[in-house]
């Protein structure tokens, strides 16, 4: 079902996953000269990992009998070159179809409708790129600078069971909020493979819209486990 409660519109991923559905988000810090990445393309974090070289088009009968594997769940996650360390939730679809959000800046998302991290599957995190204070304050949300990684950065996952488990940025692109790939980003992979998403461009004033507008692209950074040839999966729990 991972697709009809991603897919029920783009739109559901490009403001609940990334932050828009926070009321008071008004202004974005990174809408000067716009400040989108553009290290590898999209269309390489899209075939690379695909599942059995499909280039991640499967129907819905097939994705509704897909089971990702789980493990320990993520706990933490560190990018040392843009000074990242931060606490990570599991969240999921709420009853609206709508996947949740941190309530806090600080916070990053691991979605539960994906894999956990170390089972040769797609890991989903995201986390916001601003927020706004009870004094109405901008500040910066923890994947702020999300958009400054580039490829061969390093990215650190530890698990509930202290293990820590590392991967390399292979990818750091942006898209239209309305892209279809924002989902397919999401989709099953044949690798370890994380994806962390953001809000990125400039801020669209609409008060037509839940939060007041929306952001113009995200933001996807994509990386791939980095282990020895004798490392092995962290074990499933299912």
């Amino acid at each position: 079902m991972r697709r009809r409660l991603l897919g029920v519109s783009i739109g559901v991923v490009s403001s609940a996953t990334l932050g828009i559905a926070i009321a008071v988000i008004v202004l974005s810090a990174v809408s000067d000269d716009l400040g989108l990445p553009s290290d590898g393309s999209l269309s390489d974090i899209l075939e690379e990992d695909s599942p059995a070289g499909n280039e991640g088009v499967v129907s819905d009968d097939e994705l509704e009998l897909v089971s990702v594997p789980r493990g320990p769940l993520p706990v933490r996650v560190d990018i040392p070159s843009i000074y990242i360390d931060a606490p990570v939730i599991t969240l999921g679809v709420g009853d609206d179809t709508i996947p949740e959000v941190p309530q806090r800046p600080d916070q990053i998302a691991w979605y539960n409708f994906s894999a956990t991290p170390g089972q040769n599957n797609n890991a989903v995190f995201s986390g916001h790129v601003d927020w706004q204070t009870s004094r109405g304050d901008p500040i910066p949300g923890v994947f702020y600078r999300l958009r400054e990684l580039h490829i061969g950065d390093t990215i650190i996952v530890t698990l509930e069971t202290d293990d820590v488990l590392e991967y390399r940025v292979t990818g750091n692109v942006a898209t239209s909020y309305d892209d279809p790939n924002v989902v397919r980003s999401m989709d099953s992979t044949i690798r370890d493979v994380i994806t962390l998403i953001t809000c990125g461009g400039s801020w669209e004033y609409d008060p037509t819209k839940d939060g007041g507008g929306n952001y113009s692209h995200r933001v996807i950074v994509r990386a791939e486990r980095v282990q020895s040839e004798a490392a092995a999966a962290v074990p499933a729990t299912n």
